[in-house]
């Protein structure tokens, strides 16, 4: 064989290879959109959407728990109609323990728990979001997420 179609070859096996070891760690994945009372979320690779743990709701709340079939990681997701002012919501929730801080550009609140879940609370379009997750996300059994990180891709 010629020696150019040969080394043609030769980069495009190894382009092949590079890219299928890559894909594990590939940080675009698809995941799902979900919708909770109005208010739509990215759930990574490997929830499932289609049957969640727990759903409840009436007509101005919605609760709704996913869970990952891979790592068996859940996700809380509440929306809750917001219906007293800002700084009541806030005051309740630095009374609980809660502390400020911004994640995917949310201005909100987060507490971390004994069970080693992070809950974080903010206001979106007159809604009080409620995010429970773990503090640390395996996604793919060695690749490791911190909360933030999470909560970055889930919010939208």
């Amino acid at each position: 064989m010629n020696k150019k179609i040969l080394f043609a070859l030769l980069i495009i096996f190894m382009a092949v290879i590079s890219l299928s070891s890559v894909s594990a760690f590939w940080p675009f994945d698809s995941g799902n959109d979900v919708t909770v009372n109005g208010v739509t979320f990215h759930l990574p690779e490997g929830f499932d959407v289609d049957n969640p743990v727990n759903s409840e709701s009436d007509t101005t709340y919605e609760n709704t728990v996913y869970k990952n079939t891979e790592t068996k990681d859940r996700v809380d997701i509440a929306v809750d109609d917001k219906s007293v002012e800002d700084s009541v919501i806030a005051n309740s929730l630095i009374k609980k323990g809660f502390e400020e801080k911004t994640i995917a550009g949310k201005d909100g609140f987060y507490k971390m728990y004994l069970d080693k879940t992070i809950e974080f609370v903010y206001i979106d379009n007159d809604k009080v979001v409620s995010i429970v997750v773990p503090y640390i996300y395996d996604r793919y059994g060695d690749n490791f997420k911190t909360y933030e990180e999470l909560l970055d891709e889930i919010i939208k």
